[in-house]
């Protein structure tokens, strides 16, 4: 069940709010979790047993460490072979079962999520949890299983004892999740039919231009298409009178690539950060930089398997060692440099994202650099008179400007005068979201019809 989706959207997710509102406190928990086994099966059953598997895993595994926390070295070979087999199960669903029907989706969150909570226990940043529904919770609330974030199990816990329900929760959690939902059918999608539009040109017979608009649209398809999944289920999250975490903060001309990706996809770095740098910091500098590459390679697994992404994640740990070693005091000196920077190398290393071998990024790469069929061509330009105003909003949307102008907008006199009217906007946004989904969705109906 995809939760940009009108049948979630229009009858689903209703009536999962009403029931959850008038039901008893004390089943809440377990209505969250029977909740998101109902959804994660929509369609196929049997999927829900993935997710299961891991969840009665991670809670045997869990008091098991807490059983033996005072013996170290079997608590380290307890864990070491939990990450082992989680990880390798992991690869191994994700290799061989990416383009099947059944493949169970989202299990890089529901295993980082479980194995972060086990290395929690094995740590001691908190206890394993007796109570089975707290940890249930935990790795299968529905929004963040289906979108992401990445949190912790102990602001996890510390939020749900502080936990209460309140209309205001629900009205804010609904703005959210309606911001999110444009990002996704509206700007993503139009963003995707674009990137889908360029793709189909040989790189070999691109011009520069051709070649930069192709990544450009694709970053921006990417950014929003993560951003509104990562914001529908905040904005659900909040809905249920849960803070889940912002997992981006409008990256596009950071200063930096260090800067840049401490706004890209935020959780998933200090998730490896909290979870497995600490555990591997080493008094050497070179074990330290080798461990520090083997993480970023490990995070572009996120994306994708195949050794496209081990590159991008490896060139960008790659990057930020460089910059901290060389260029920081340039980049804090000259902002400009670090925009320009900033904005320039991310492009050529989302190639690797679309491209289906190594052949194929090169010859984007000749073309992005001049090589390839020309400065300018006709495909180029069209493109770009067609789109460059969406091109233009899209940037402006991804940048800290717009973020910060909305903020100093919201807390100027007139902005607050306009929080009157917020809720006519969120429901003309819903209404335009509503109609772009019915013509998307009527559109892949057709193409199946022919």
């Amino acid at each position: 069940m995809q939760l940009a989706s009108l049948t979630f959207v229009m009858l689903i997710l209703p009536a999962l709010l009403l029931i959850y509102y008038i039901i008893p406190k004390k089943i809440r928990q377990g209505y969250l979790i029977l909740s998101g086994f109902l959804l994660y099966s929509w369609g196929n059953p049997a999927r829900v047993l993935y997710p299961a598997a891991f969840l009665f895993y991670d809670y045997g595994v869990g008091l098991l460490l807490e059983k033996c926390r005072d013996r170290k070295i079997l608590c380290r070979i307890i864990l070491f072979g939990s990450v082992i087999l989680q990880g390798t199960a992991m690869i191994w669903i994700r290799y061989t079962a990416e383009k099947n029907a059944f493949f169970p989706f989202g299990i890089t969150i529901y295993t980082l999520q479980g194995l972060g909570y086990l290395i929690g226990v094995y740590q001691k940043r908190h206890r394993a949890a007796v109570n089975f529904c707290s940890l249930g919770l935990y790795l299968m609330m529905f929004p963040s299983l289906f979108a992401g974030s990445l949190f912790s199990y102990e602001d996890f816990a510390e939020q749900k004892q502080y936990k209460y329900l309140h209309v205001v929760f629900l009205g804010d959690g609904l703005s959210i999740f309606v911001r999110g939902l444009a990002e996704k059918v509206v700007l993503a999608d139009t963003f995707g039919y674009i990137f889908g539009e360029l793709q189909q040109i040989d790189p070999q017979n691109m011009s520069l231009l051709t070649a930069w608009l192709t990544t450009i649209v694709f970053s921006m398809y990417l950014y929003f298409e993560l951003l509104g999944y990562a914001e529908m289920a905040r904005g659900l999250g909040k809905c249920f009178g849960y803070d889940l975490p912002k997992n981006f903060h409008h990256p596009f001309f950071a200063s930096g690539i260090e800067a840049f990706m401490q706004s890209w996809n935020i959780t998933l770095a200090s998730w490896f950060e909290r979870n497995f740098s600490k555990v591997l910091k080493s008094k050497k500098n070179g074990l330290n930089y080798a461990v520090f590459l083997f993480m970023w390679m490990l995070m572009g697994l996120w994306y994708g398997i195949g050794i496209q992404f081990l590159l991008w994640g490896l060139a960008i740990g790659i990057l930020l060692l460089f910059e901290k070693t060389f260029l920081k005091a340039l980049i804090q000196k000259n902002y400009v440099f670090g925009m320009i920077y900033t904005g320039i190398l991310p492009q050529f290393l989302w190639v690797l994202f679309f491209t289906e071998n190594l052949t194929e990024t090169a010859c984007y790469w000749k073309s992005m650099i001049g090589f390839g069929n020309g400065i300018f061509d006709s495909t180029g330009i069209y493109f770009l008179v067609s789109y460059i105003p969406l091109i233009l909003v899209g940037a402006y949307i991804a940048t800290d400007l717009f973020g910060n102008i909305a903020e100093r907008l919201t807390e100027s006199e007139a902005g607050q005068k306009l929080t009157a009217v917020t809720p006519i906007f969120h429901g003309i946004l819903f209404i335009f979201c509503l109609a772009s989904m019915l013509y998307g969705e009527r559109s892949e109906e057709l193409l199946l019809w022919l």
